[in-house]
C-alpha cells in the first residue's frame, strides 16, 4: 500500500467507526444501513482526495532527498506536513555532511582504496589509488585497459586480472594480506602492496560490489631486504673470519657458534647452542672469575663502555688447555643484552713470547759466559799445549809424568766446562754434518750400558727409515749421554730408559710451537724414562742455566741448558713432557740432512805430521803467539809472526812469501782476521787460510752449507796434534779426507761477514783479544 492509501485509510477509519456507532444506537434497519454505506463511500472518496493532497509533497521531498537535494514542502500543505518536511530537510543536511566527511576521509587515506559495484565499475577511488593505478570513477576493473602491470609477491610472476584482489572479492571471496607488486608502465618505480579485499552485500545478502584497501610496504620490504643482505654479509664475514665468533645472551647462554668456534673448541654448533659457554670452554677453576668479568663488562656497557679485550686459558672438548684472546662487545636487546665475542687462539704466540724471553735470558748470560769462556780458552790453549811438551820431557820419570797427566786432565775438564758454557750461550763452534743418528744412538747405548748399572734397562725403538740429521755428531752424542745420566738419577730404584727415532714434517705452526728454526723435514729423537717425573714448578726452569735439583756439589746445573743451547744452535728444537710419578720424555727435533752419512773420521789415529812451508801467524795475545810459534817451529814450519793485521800487511808489502795465513778471527785494531784474509786474497787468489778462535759467536752458522764447504776453523783450546792435522788438511789436499772440496778463502767470506757484523770488535774491550 502506497503513502496516499495509508493516509486515506487513516482518515476513513474514524468516520466509519462513528457511523456504525450511530446506526447501532438508532436501531438497525436496511434503510439506515444503506444510508450508512453511502455515507462511507462518500467519506472514502473525500479521504482519498485529502491523502493525495498530503502525500504528493512528501513524495516530492523524499525523491529530492534521494538525489541529494534539500527536502522542501510548500507551507500550504499543512502544519504537520511542514514539520515532517523540516525533519526530512534536517536529516538531508546531516546525511550530506556525513557523506562529505566520508569522501574526505577516504580521499585522505594514505593506503589505496578502490570500491567497485557488482558490475566491476569503480565507484570510489582515492587519491593514492588514482596516482598509482591511473584510474578514475567509472573505470571497469574487469574490462578496462590498465596502465600498470600486476605481479605476485616475487615481482616476476604476472598476476591475471581474474586473480586480482578486487575481482576475487567481486566473486565473494575475503582476501587477507595478499602481497603483490605493481609496476607502472610509465617507468615509475615498482611498488610492493599488501591487499585486503571484501565483498559488499545489502540487507538481503545480495552482492552489491566490493572494496579493496592496499597498503604500500615498499619501504618495509626494502628495509627487510637490506637487513637480510646485511645479516648475510655479517654471517659471511663471521664464516670467513680467522677468529671464532660466539654470541651469548647476558646469562651466557650460547645463541650463535661459528665454524671457527667449532674447530677451536671441538664443540659443534648444535651441541653448543643453548648451553652455557662457561661450562663448555672455561676451566672449572676460572669460572667464578669469568662470571665476575662478564658482570663487570655489562655494567660498564650500561654506563657507556665500548667493549673489553682480555687473554685467558681455555679448555678444549678433549680436555687440553690452550690460550685465547677474547674481544667483547654488547648490544641492547629488549630488557637485556646480546654479547658478541671474537676469540683468537694465541697459544703459539704465547709460546713464541716465552721462547723470546728464554732467548733473551740466554743471550744476556751468554754474553757473560762467552767472555769468560773466551779468556779461559786462551789460557787453556797455552796450558794444554805446553803440558804436552812437559809430559814428553818427563816421560821417563813416573812421578813427574803422573803430575803432568793430572795437569793435562784438569785442563781437559776446564775445556769441557768452557764448551758447556759456550753451548749454553749457543756460541760454540759446531761442525755439523750428515749424521746417522740411529748408529750414533747405538754407540751411546753401549757407553751408557756400562755406566748406568744393571738396575736400568735400556731399550731402543729406532725407525729403519729414519732420516739422516744435519748436526754436530760429537755434541749430539754428549747431549744424549747427558739426558741418559739425568734419567738414571730420576730412577733411583731402577727403571727403563728408551731411545727412539722417527721422521716428522713440521708446518709453520708446528715449527713455532716446538721452537724449531724453520718448517720442513726433521728427525725426532725421543728419550723416555720411567722415573719420578718433574714437578710443574721445576718443569718451567729445567733449561735455565745453573738450575739444578741435585744437592750442592752433585751437579753444575749446566747439563740441560747445554743440551738446550746445542739443539737451538743446530737449528732444531727441544720439548719436555713430564708428570710426577709417571716419568719424563724429551723430544729433540733436528733438521734433516741432504745426502748420505760420511765415513768415520780416521785421522785422529794418524801420526802427527809437520812440514817445511812458511806460515804467516797473526795472533794478538802474546802468550798464545809465543806458544803457537813454538809449536809451528817444532813441526818444522817457518813462521812469520804478526801481532795484528797492520803488522801482517807490512810483512806482505815487503814481498815476503808465505804458503798459509793462520789468523785469529777477532782481533783489535783497524782490521779483523776476516778483513785481513779478504785483503790478502785480492792479490793472492790461491792463498790458503786457517782461522782460529776461542769464541766464534756465530762464525759457524747452523746452515752454513754441507760438509767441506764451511769455515776452516781450529777452535781453542787445541793440542799440537790438532794443529798439525788442520795445517796439513789446508796445505796438502785439494779435497779433504771425506772427498769434499777444501774451502778456499772466498767460500768463507759470507759466513765471516755475518759473524763480524753481529760481533764487531771492541777496541776498548780486553776480551776482544784473540
Amino acid at each position: 500500500m502506497n503513502l496516499s492509501g495509508r493516509l486515506a485509510l487513516g482518515v476513513t477509519l474514524p468516520v466509519v467507526a462513528i457511523l456504525l456507532a450511530l446506526g447501532l444506537i438508532h436501531g438497525a434497519s436496511w434503510s439506515g444501513l444503506g444510508l450508512a454505506v453511502g455515507a462511507i463511500a462518500v467519506v472514502l472518496m473525500i479521504a482519498e482526495i485529502i491523502a493525495r493532497s498530503l502525500s504528493k509533497p512528501l513524495a516530492q521531498a523524499v525523491e529530492g532527498l534521494s538525489r541529494g537535494e534539500p527536502a522542501t514542502v510548500s507551507t500550504a500543505s499543512g502544519h504537520e506536513i511542514a514539520r515532517l518536511t523540516a525533519a526530512l530537510a534536517d536529516l538531508s543536511a546531516q546525511l550530506g555532511s556525513r557523506q562529505n566527511l566520508l569522501e574526505t576521509t577516504v580521499e585522505s587515506i594514505r593506503d589505496l582504496v578502490v570500491i567497485a559495484d557488482e558490475t566491476g565499475a569503480v565507484v570510489v577511488v582515492n587519491a593514492a589509488a588514482r596516482q598509482l593505478f591511473g584510474i578514475d570513477a567509472g573505470f571497469n576493473s574487469l574490462t578496462g585497459v590498465r596502465s600498470f602491470e600486476c605481479y605476485y609477491a616475487d615481482g616476476v610472476t604476472p598476476m591475471p586480472i581474474a586473480e586480482s584482489p578486487l575481482v576475487r572479492a567481486l566473486r565473494g571471496e575475503d582476501i587477507e594480506a595478499l602481497e603483490l607488486v605493481v609496476k607502472p608502465r610509465s617507468g615509475a618505480p615498482e611498488v610492493c602492496l599488501v591487499a585486503n579485499s571484501r565483498p559488499l552485500r545489502d540487507d538481503a545478502g545480495n552482492l552489491r560490489g566490493a572494496v579493496s584497501v592496499l597498503h604500500d610496504v615498499t619501504a618495509r620490504r626494502q628495509a627487510h631486504a637490506a637487513l637480510v643482505e646485511s645479516e648475510q654479509m655479517a654471517q659471511a664475514i663471521i664464516r670467513t673470519a680467522l677468529d671464532a665468533f660466539v654470541q651469548t645472551d647476558q646469562d651466557g647462554i650460547v645463541l650463535d657458534w661459528s665454524p671457527q668456534a667449532e674447530a677451536l673448541t671441538g664443540w659443534t654448533r648444535s651441541e653448543a647452542v643453548g648451553c652455557k659457554v662457561v661450562e663448555l670452554v672455561v676451566p672449572e677453576e676460572l669460572r667464578v672469575a669469568h662470571r665476575q668479568r662478564i658482570t663487570r663488562f655489562l655494567q660498564e656497557t650500561a654506563a657507556g663502555g665500548m667493549g673489553m679485550r682480555y687473554e685467558s686459558p681455555s679448555v678444549h672438548r678433549d680436555g687440553h688447555l690452550f690460550y685465547v684472546e677474547v674481544s667483547l662487545n654488547a648490544l641492547k636487546r629488549g630488557d637485556g643484552y646480546v654479547v658478541n665475542a671474537f676469540v683468537r687462539d694465541i697459544t703459539q704466540r704465547r709460546v713464541a713470547a716465552e721462547q723470546l724471553i728464554q732467548a733473551q735470558k740466554t743471550e744476556s748470560l751468554g754474553r757473560l759466559t762467552g767472555g769468560i769462556a773466551h779468556d779461559f780458552n786462551n789460557m787453556l790453549t797455552v796450558i794444554t799445549g805446553t803440558i804436552e811438551l812437559l809430559a814428553d820431557g818427563v816421560k821417563d820419570n813416573p812421578q813427574l809424568a803422573a803430575i803432568a797427566k793430572l795437569i793435562s786432565d784438569a785442563a781437559d775438564r776446564g775445556a769441557q766446562l768452557t764448551s758447556s758454557l759456550l753451548a749454553f750461550s749457543r756460541k760454540q763452534p759446531l761442525q755439523p754434518a750428515e749424521t746417522d743418528v740411529n748408529e750414533l744412538i747405538g754407540e751411546v747405548v753401549r757407553l751408557l750400558s756400562q755406566t748406568l748399572g744393571s738396575q736400568i734397562e735400556i731399550r731402543t725403538e729406532l725407525r729403519r727409515d729414519a732420516w739422516l740429521a744435519f748436526v754436530d755428531r760429537s755434541q749430539l752424542s754428549a747431549a744424549l749421554v747427558n739426558l741418559g745420566i739425568n734419567a738414571r738419577d730420576a730412577m733411583p730404584e731402577g727403571g727403563t730408559l728408551t731411545f727412539a727415532t722417527r721422521n716428522i714434517q713440521l708446518g709453520i705452526p708446528e715449527a713455532v710451537t716446538r721452537g724449531v728454526e724453520r718448517a720442513g723435514d726433521h728427525l725426532v729423537i725421543e728419550v723416555t724414562d720411567t722415573g719420578v717425573g718433574i714437578s710443574p714448578s721445576h718443569l718451567e726452569k729445567i733449561f735455565d742455566p745453573f738450575f739444578s735439583t741435585k744437592e750442592v756439589g752433585q751437579g753444575t746445573g749446566l747439563g740441560l741448558s747445554m743440551v738446550f743451547g746445542f739443539v737451538k744452535q743446530s737449528g732444531g728444537g727441544i720439548e719436555v713432557r713430564s708428570e710426577e710419578g709417571r716419568g719424563t720424555i724429551f723430544r729433540i727435533y733436528l733438521p734433516k740432512a741432504d745426502g748420505v752419512a760420511p765415513r768415520a773420521d780416521e785421522e785422529d789415529e794418524a801420526p802427527v805430521r809437520g812440514g817445511t812451508e812458511t806460515i804467516l801467524c797473526v795472533e794478538d795475545d802474546a802468550r798464545i803467539r809465543e806458544y803457537v810459534t813454538g809449536q809451528l817451529e817444532s813441526l818444522g814450519y817457518k813462521v812469520l809472526v804478526a801481532a795484528n793485521a797492520d803488522e801482517a800487511l807490512a810483512i806482505v808489502r815487503r814481498g815476503t812469501a808465505f804458503d798459509l795465513l793462520f789468523t785469529d778471527i777477532v782481533m783489535p785494531g783497524s782490521m779483523n782476521g776476516r778483513q785481513l784474509a779478504e785483503t790478502l786474497m785480492a792479490g793472492r787468489p790461491a792463498m790458503r787460510v786457517l782461522f782460529t778462535s776461542g769464541y766464534s759467536d756465530g762464525a759457524l752458522p747452523t746452515q752454513q752449507g754441507r760438509s767441506g764447504h764451511g769455515i776452516p776453523l781450529l777452535t781453542k783450546p787445541y793440542r799440537r796434534s790438532e794443529l798439525a792435522r788442520m795445517l796439513r788438511r789446508c796445505l796438502d789436499l785439494q779435497v779433504d779426507f771425506q772427498g769434499d772440496p777444501v774451502p778456499q778463502p772466498y767460500s768463507v767470506l759470507p759466513d765471516l761477514e755475518r759473524f763480524l757484523r753481529e760481533n764487531p770488535p771492541d777496541k776498548t774491550d780486553p776480551r776482544s783479544a784473540g
